[in-house]
């Protein structure tokens, strides 16, 4: 079983994969990508050679700091996510124009050089890990639009002013038609 190093480039070359597979365990892992750890990631990858193909199967445990997308408040996020993704050869790519992707192809992730690199695999999963928006609670009132207070905390003495609909012109034109035609009658 490999162990992460501090300050290494983390990874492996495709041809040192045993034929058996790789387990490769990392704990107390403090900083990765622009992500706040707040509790130290652990978890584990097992790599499965196939050809040229790589077969990675893993969990990643921990927490990480988020801000509120509503009250700009920071929150603990809780990670606890296994996942198995298949690694292919970055030149396996085909950039012919764009194309729309299959279920089987979201689950691909791609290497260069020969190289699997470990962090790159981690940081990937924790980001697809992330909510889509970042809310601390559910019910978060966020902040008032006029004046910036965190409603979760205190009221504020705002005036409320309640928008009009961009449909109100066609409601009075609608009554200024009704009038008129009232009157030609």
């Amino acid at each position: 079983m490999e162990e992460f190093e501090k300050n290494s480039p983390w990874g492996i070359s495709l041809d040192e994969i045993p034929p058996e597979g790789l387990q490769v365990k990392f704990e107390d892992l403090k900083e990765i990508g622009d992500l706040k750890i707040i509790e130290p990631l652990s978890g584990h990858l097992f790599l499965k050679k196939r050809g040229i193909e790589v077969w990675v199967k893993g969990s990643i445990k921990g927490s990480i700091e988020l801000t509120c997308d509503l009250c700009l408040e920071n929150f603990l996020f809780s990670i606890d996510r296994a996942f198995e993704v298949l690694l292919q050869p970055k030149r396996s790519l085909n950039y012919e124009g764009e194309k729309e992707l299959s279920l089987e192809e979201l689950e691909v992730s791609f290497y260069e050089n020969s190289f699997i690199d470990y962090l790159g695999i981690i940081y990937e999963e924790l980001l697809l890990t992330l909510p889509f928006r970042n809310i601390c609670r559910e019910g978060c009132k966020g902040l008032c639009p006029v004046c910036g207070t965190n409603l979760n905390k205190e009221t504020c003495r705002c005036v409320k002013v309640k928008k009009s609909s961009p449909f109100a012109v066609l409601k009075e034109l609608r009554t200024i038609s009704e009038k008129s035609i009232g009157k030609e009658v």
